[in-house]
């Protein structure tokens, strides 16, 4: 340990001689800063599943937005006073991001604490491929039928609801978490478009029920379950440990991935 502090110092002229006494009292030091300096880190991440070096590069709260992909079906593009400025970090926020595609001023997240924020066609490749693909966060989009009674819809809400109590701008407040909650209704997905087919029965084949993980823009995960087993809030968190390492490894599905394909 001696040795490698000692690696580390910057060479001094050949004329100054250092004793050996010296090295050994600022030795331990040395170990010390550097060991309260990764304690700090360790408390930092320990709980948003994120690695000691600097998995999350979050940019500014006003990042300029530039060169903003729309989906090519889309007939609706994003204002140009909308693109470069301070209002870009607000289009992580579905519906801020859905007013400004259809050409309304919306300037701030209205989403509620209590409920999942709803993603339609119009935004989805947007939000998934762009805004949200600055950083490892994974991205769930729960698949339901607003005409069906789903038990699962209740189980997500509940562990969204405690992520974001308290919050007044759950979308623009969640970027730090490990994980974030939209849902995506297939009966209504379209609606914006005008198409008559949801864009991810088109892409993915999927059905009420399942839910898709994405990181950086990847489709890693896509089932009905969590970790093998159910939809609990337990696997769930299992499912987001397995699903982050398997981005790291390279594993991630294909663009046209289709369900019981």
């Amino acid at each position: 340990m001696e040795s490698i502090n000692i690696c580390q110092t910057p060479e001094l002229p050949q004329k100054v001689t250092i004793k050996q006494k010296v090295s050994l009292t600022t030795a331990p030091l040395k170990q010390d800063i550097n060991e309260s300096s990764k304690h700090k880190e360790y408390l930092q991440c320990q709980y948003t599943f994120q690695p000691l070096k600097n998995v999350f590069k979050l940019s500014p709260p006003c990042r300029i937005q530039r060169a903003l992909a729309i989906n090519q079906t889309s007939r609706f593009s994003l204002p140009n006073d909308r693109k470069d400025s301070c209002f870009g970090s607000l289009l992580i926020c579905p519906v801020v991001l859905r007013q400004t595609l259809c050409g309304k001023e919306e300037d701030t997240c209205r989403c509620s604490p209590y409920s999942i924020p709803e993603v339609t066609d119009l935004e989805y490749d947007n939000l998934i491929n762009n805004q949200l693909a600055s950083t490892d966060q994974i991205i769930i989009v729960y698949v339901f039928s607003a005409k069906e009674k789903d038990k699962h819809i209740e189980e997500v809400t509940k562990v969204y609801r405690e992520l974001n109590r308290s919050r007044t701008m759950p979308c623009i407040q969640s970027h730090l978490d490990p994980f974030r909650l939209l849902k995506y209704n297939i009966l209504s997905a379209s609606k914006f478009t005008g198409s008559d087919c949801p864009l991810l029965v088109q892409r993915h084949n999927i059905t009420p029920g399942i839910f898709l993980m994405y990181i950086q823009g990847k489709l890693v995960f896509a089932n009905f379950i969590f970790n093998g087993y159910s939809t609990s809030a337990k696997d769930l968190q299992k499912q987001i440990v397995k699903t982050k390492n398997d981005y790291r490894m390279g594993y991630f599905l294909p663009k046209d991935y289709r369900i019981g394909a």
